[in-house]
C-alpha cells in the first residue's frame, strides 16, 4: 500500500468514527515531500508527509502520528500566538510537551515535560518560554545549517555520517516540525468554527477528558484588538446580492444583468454601564469601539445595560469622541441578549463588561464575544459562566 493510500484509509475511518478530527484534517492539503526527515509536519495550511518513510511505518503507528499531527492543528499551535522571530526548536518541543500533556499515547513519539524537568501542565507559551532558554539561537542555526547545506536541502541519510550527528539530527527533526508555523487568523478562525460546531453538537468522537478541556480552552484568545476584531469579523461576516448593469451576467453577458455582493456586517455592542464599572474601564471600553471603524467594519449599534437596558439604541457610522452614560445600577446580561436574538440584523454581539452577573440564557443560534476588564474576571468568567453560553467566547483587556 502506497503512502497516500495509507493516509486515504485512515480519513475514510476518521469519516465515520471521529468527526472533528476529519473535519478538521479537511481544512488543509495533504501533500508528499521526500526531503522531510520526519512522517508528517503541518503548516501553512499543509499537511505534508514523507513518502518513504510512510511506507516503511506500520498502518497503526502511521494513525496515531497523523491523529497527532491534526490535534496539532486543532490547537493551532501553527497559527496563533507565535512569538516574532520565533524559535523554531522551541516551538515544536513547546506543542509537542502540550500534546503529550494531554494525550498520554502521544509520549510514545514526542517528547514531555520530564524529559526536561519542566513542570507538567503548563500553556503552550510557558513551555516555550523555557524551552527557549535550553536551545538558543545558534542551535537553530545548526539545524539550519546542516538541512540546508550549500542552499540545497540534504537527506537526513547523509546528516547522519557527521561526528556527533545524533543531537543535530533531533534539532534538525524539531526545527523541520514547526518550520512552516506562521501566524494565520483566517485559518484559525475557520478551525475555532469546527471546534464550536463539535462542542454545539457534541460530535467529538475519541476527544475527551483533558484533551477536550485544553481544546475547548484554546477558543479563549488573548486581548489583540486586530487579530479580535478580524477573527469575529470573519467569523459573523455577511454579505449581500444586488443587480447590476455594469457587470456581465456570467452566462449571457451584457445582454443580462450581473450581479455584485456587497459586505454588509452589522455589530451590536452592549456596554456594561453597573456601579461596578469604573470610569477609567468605561473610557478603554469607547476607546475600544471607536478603534473598530479602522478595521473594516461599516456599522454599530451600541447599547448601554445595567439591570436593564438604559438608554436608547447608538447606531455609529464612524468613531465619536463623547458618549452620555446612564445607568449605574445592578448588572443583567438577559435584557442585551434578548433585544440580540430578536433582531435579525445584527451578525454578531460583543459584550465589554466585568462579568459580575447572573448566568444569562442564550440561545446558541448567534454568536457572542465577551470582552472582560481584566484578567482575574476573565478567569472567573470562562471557568464559572462561558461553558454553558454556546457560540461564545471571550476574552480580557489587559492592563
Amino acid at each position: 500500500m502506497t503512502a497516500q493510500e495509507k493516509i486515504s484509509k485512515i480519513a475514510q475511518n476518521w469519516f465515520l468514527t471521529e468527526p472533528l478530527i476529519f473535519s478538521v484534517y479537511c481544512t488543509h492539503k495533504t501533500l508528499p515531500n521526500e526531503n522531510l526527515s520526519i512522517p508528517f509536519r503541518v503548516g501553512k495550511r499543509k499537511i505534508e508527509f514523507c513518502p518513504s518513510l510512510i511506507e516503511r511505518l506500520p498502518a497503526e503507528e502511521t494513525a496515531e502520528r497523523l491523529y497527532f499531527e491534526v490535534v496539532r492543528i486543532i490547537l493551532k499551535h501553527p497559527y496563533k500566538r507565535l512569538p516574532p522571530s520565533a524559535n523554531k526548536i522551541a516551538l515544536a518541543l513547546a506543542s509537542d510537551i502540550t500534546i503529550s500533556d494531554n494525550l498520554e499515547e502521544a509520549k510514545k513519539f514526542f517528547a514531555c515535560a520530564d524529559d526536561f524537568s519542566l513542570p507538567k501542565n503548563l500553556c503552550f507559551e510557558e513551555y516555550y518560554a523555557k524551552l527557549v532558554e535550553k536551545f538558543p539561537e545558534d542551535a537553530v542555526q545548526n539545524a539550519k545549517d546542516f538541512l540546508y547545506f550549500d542552499d540545497l536541502q540534504i537527506s537526513i541519510e547523509g546528516i547522519m555520517e557527521i561526528e556527533g550527528i545524533k543531537e543535530i539530527e533531533k534539532l534538525v527533526r524539531h526545527f523541520q516540525t514547526a518550520e512552516l508555523w506562521e501566524e494565520d487568523d483566517e485559518i484559525s478562525e475557520i478551525i475555532n468554527r469546527e471546534i464550536e460546531r463539535s462542542k454545539y453538537e457534541n460530535a467529538w468522537g475519541s476527544i475527551s477528558g483533558k484533551l477536550r478541556q485544553t481544546i475547548e480552552a484554546s477558543l479563549l484568545i488573548e486581548m489583540d484588538y486586530r487579530r479580535i476584531l478580524s477573527g469575529f469579523r470573519a467569523s459573523v461576516i455577511s454579505t449581500s446580492r444586488r443587480l447590476t448593469r455594469m457587470k456581465p451576467n456570467r452566462r449571457y453577458g451584457f445582454s443580462f444583468m450581473g450581479s455584485r455582493r456587497d459586505f454588509t456586517t452589522k455589530l451590536l455592542i452592549a456596554v456594561d454601564v453597573s456601579g461596578s464599572i469604573s470610569d477609567h474601564s468605561l473610557e478603554q471600553f469607547f476607546s475600544i469601539i471607536n478603534r473598530f471603524f479602522k478595521y473594516g467594519i461599516e456599522a454599530i449599534d451600541v447599547l448601554q445595560f445595567d439591570a436593564d437596558l438604559t438608554a436608547e439604541l447608538i447606531p455609529l457610522k464612524k468613531a465619536r469622541k463623547n458618549f452620555g452614560i446612564i445607568g449605574r445600577g445592578g448588572t443583567d446580561f438577559q435584557p442585551a441578549i434578548d433585544f440580540y436574538e430578536k433582531n435579525y440584523e445584527y451578525d454578531g454581539l460583543i459584550f465589554f463588561t466585568d462579568g459580575c452577573a447572573e448566568k444569562p440564557k442564550v440561545s446558541g443560534l448567534k454568536k457572542i464575544l465577551w470582552i472582560l476588564t481584566s484578567r482575574q474576571e476573565y478567569n472567573a468568567f470562562v471557568s464559572e459562566m462561558l461553558p454553558d453560553l454556546p457560540k461564545s467566547r471571550a476574552t480580557y483587556i489587559p492592563s
